[in-house]
C-alpha cells in the first residue's frame, strides 16, 4: 500500500488526515487497501485518481511497467472506495515491441459498455513480417468489431478488468488476427473510461456521515513521517 499526498489550495493551519482508499468489490474491496491519502475535506477526495502498479494485481513481470487507474467515488468513516477506470504501460515496453522488418498494427477506439460508459481502448499488433495494407485494415476491423461486441456484455469496469489484468481474450484475440497474418507481439497498452465521473452537484452526496469521517479519521502528524 502507498502513501498519497491529494494535491489541494493552501489552507493555512488546516488539520490534515489520512484515509485508506480500497480496491472496488472486483478487485477485494475493502480486503485490498490500494492507498493511504492525506486530504484536509473529504469532498476534496471526491473524483481523485489513485494509481496502481499492475504487478499488485497481476503477479506478471511484464506488468510491472503497467499502471492501474482507481478513481475515488464514495468517502465514508470506513474509509474511500474506488472504481477501476484503466490501465496503460510505460512507453518503453509499447516500443520495445515495435521492431524493425516487422508492420505496425495500432488500434484506438472508443466502445459503449453495456451501463452506457464510453471506454478508450489502445491496441498494438506486431506481424511476423512487413505485410501490406489490405492486411492491416482486416486486422484493424476483426479489433474494433471483437471489443465492441464484448462491451456491450459487459459493465466499463468489467470490461477493463478484462482486458487489462485477466487478459481474457488476449489467446481468442491473437487467434483470430492471426489468420489474416501472423502475428508476433499483441498488447492491449492502454484503456480508459472516459464518463466515469462524479458530477460537482453530486459529490457532497458522495460522501457519507462527513462529522464522523472526520471524528473518527486518523490526524497528519510530521513527526509520524
Amino acid at each position: 500500500m502507498v502513501f498519497i499526498m491529494v494535491r489541494v489550495k493552501a489552507k493555512g493551519k488546516q488539520r490534515k488526515y489520512w484515509i485508506i482508499a480500497y480496491a472496488p468489490e472486483l478487485l477485494g474491496g475493502t480486503n485490498k487497501p490500494l492507498a493511504k491519502i492525506l486530504y484536509f475535506e473529504p469532498e476534496e477526495l471526491i473524483n481523485k485518481i489513485v494509481i496502481v502498479k499492475g504487478l499488485e494485481f497481476t503477479r506478471s513481470f511484464e506488468d510491472r511497467a503497467m499502471n492501474l487507474y482507481f478513481r475515488i467515488v464514495k468517502v465514508t468513516p470506513a474509509g474511500a472506495y474506488t472504481t477501476l477506470i484503466g490501465h496503460d504501460y510505460a512507453r518503453e515496453i509499447i516500443t520495445s515491441k515495435v521492431r524493425r522488418r516487422m508492420s505496425k498494427v495500432e488500434l484506438i477506439t472508443r466502445v459503449y459498455t453495456k451501463d452506457g460508459h464510453r471506454v478508450k481502448v489502445s491496441i498494438l499488433a506486431m506481424t511476423t513480417s512487413r505485410c501490406d495494407r489490405i492486411h492491416k485494415k482486416k486486422i484493424r476491423r476483426i479489433l474494433n468489431e471483437f471489443v465492441n461486441e464484448k462491451a456491450k456484455d459487459y459493465t466499463y469496469e468489467e470490461l477493463i478488468y478484462n482486458l487489462s489484468i485477466r487478459k481474457t481474450w488476449h489467446n481468442e484475440i491473437v487467434s483470430m488476427i492471426s489468420k489474416v497474418y501472423p502475428i508476433r507481439e499483441f498488447l492491449i497498452y492502454k484503456t480508459r473510461a472516459e464518463t466515469v465521473i462524479i458530477p460537482t452537484d453530486q459529490i457532497k452526496n458522495s460522501v457519507e456521515n462527513k462529522e464522523e469521517i472526520l471524528k473518527s479519521a486518523e490526524t497528519f502528524s510530521k513527526k509520524a513521517v
